[in-house]
């Protein structure tokens, strides 16, 4: 093939991210009555969530009030998704209940602190007692009165695999060129400008260019002179089959703090249970220094032999599940694997326009790209289009790239240098 007509915008990385922001570009430019047209690069098939193994919960509390922001807007979108990307797609509302241990005192401030900062941008995550806790989860959910329970009703949950049907239908709906088993072998550059691609379909030409290739940004633009800070985490999972007349699949999410595990049912009565990613800078850096993306760029992900795992490691969650619910014993072990997150050493975003080339624009969801995908999807929109509408509802340009430079990095490794620069913790555990 040869050299391809002029794109408005070639969005790099058919993953949640980058079908999101195809398709809300292209609505915008639909709009406009104009015959542009935005074509989206995939290396193999659009996967969304469904190659990293998602669990596909959907809740909006967090700790950061710009996160809990655009997790509200993007779940008020999930909800309504015809307004973004003009089709519906299925979610399951079950709500979420939040569980973790009391301090000395009885109380859990921190949780409670975070309920009222929830009230103020209008989302519930409000502290239920004991036996409303127990009530919603049926006769299976273990309780302790040392423990608070607090309740997302909000939160959902969705299918990955219905999700990626969705991607395709909306891809299709909106004249979205996708071209997918295609890989970008070189990024031409002029100046501070991005003007092509080449790759094995031929040469690819647009006016700007979205980076949304996730685990993989790190090596494809490494060959244009950027340093962008993203790697993996493997998280294991494990699915068991359950009977519905204990733990129905309308059973509520379960963020579980004291055990470290969250717990999500599926269609056919089968209960996932995966631990959450770590959040200390020490574990953080473990994984940037073990970077399972640098021998081959990504493809550790969908190696066969993350497609299971081993027996010592299905066992820790099957202890970790007698600890919540009642008759674990007699459930049926379904299957079990890796799943990943990207992450960022600070494990927020990477958005918007690059501080080397003046028509890049990152859109990178540091391991919460599925439940944020409609609103980021937006937000990237908007900045091409010079538009503010939701970039303008919270603090967009604190995730920019630029917070990470070479002094950000230095502080990074000195937190968890020891004196032959191996990894021992040292000092403060948080940027």
């Amino acid at each position: 093939m040869g050299d391809l007509n002029m794109f408005h915008t070639v969005v790099i990385g058919g993953g949640c991210l980058g079908a999101a922001a195809a398709i809300s570009l292209q609505r915008k430019l639909n709009k406009l009555g104009k015959n542009d047209q935005v074509c989206l690069v995939e290396k193999a098939v659009l996967c969304a969530a469904e190659s990293s193994r998602h669990s596909g919960i959907v809740r909006s509390a967090n700790a950061d009030p710009d996160a809990s922001r655009m997790a509200s807007i993007s779940s008020k979108m999930w909800r309504d998704l015809s307004e973004v990307w003009g089709i519906e797609m299925e979610i399951d509302e079950f709500g979420a209940i939040w569980i973790a241990k009391k301090n000395s005192d009885g109380e859990n401030p921190v949780w409670k602190q975070l309920s009222e900062r929830m009230e103020k941008i209008e989302l519930v995550f409000e502290e239920i007692d004991i036996n409303s806790a127990a009530k919603k989860c049926g006769e299976t959910l273990l309780t302790d009165k040392n423990e608070s329970y607090f309740y997302e009703p909000q939160a959902f949950q969705l299918d990955p695999s219905i999700l990626r049907s969705t991607l395709y239908d909306a891809i299709d709906n909106n004249g979205v060129i996708l071209m997918e088993k295609t890989e970008v072998d070189t990024i031409l550059t002029k100046g501070n400008e991005i003007v092509g691609l080449t790759t094995n379909n031929g040469k690819i030409n647009a006016k700007n260019f979205v980076n949304a290739t996730g685990a993989w940004s790190s090596q494809l633009f490494a060959k244009v002179g950027l340093k962008i800070p993203v790697t993996i985490e493997p998280v294991s999972v494990v699915n068991w089959m359950e009977s519905p007349r204990q733990i129905k699949y309308e059973y509520p999410i379960i963020a579980d703090y004291t055990n470290l595990c969250y717990f999500r049912s599926w269609r056919g009565n089968k209960m996932h249970a995966h631990q959450p990613r770590k959040r200390s800078v020490y574990e953080i850096a473990k994984n940037f220094l073990n970077d399972l993306t640098s021998v081959n760029g990504g493809e550790y992900l969908n190696e066969p032999m993350n497609q299971s795992l081993a027996y010592a490691q299905i066992k820790n969650y099957e202890d970790i599940s007698k600890k919540r619910f009642s008759n674990i014993d007699k459930t049926v072990y379904a299957s079990g694997y890796r799943s990943f997150f990207d992450i960022t050493p600070d494990l927020r975003f990477i958005l918007g326009k690059d501080t080397k080339f003046k028509n890049l624009f990152h859109n990178l969801g540091s391991g919460q790209a599925m439940k944020y995908c409609p609103i980021l999807g937006e937000c990237i929109a908007e900045e091409i289009m010079n538009e503010k509408f939701y970039t303008s509802t919270f603090e967009y340009s604190k995730f920019n790239i630029s917070r990470f430079s070479d002094d950000y990095m230095k502080e990074f490794w000195n937190l968890v240098q020891g004196e032959e620069n191996t990894l021992h913790r040292q000092g403060k555990n948080t940027l």
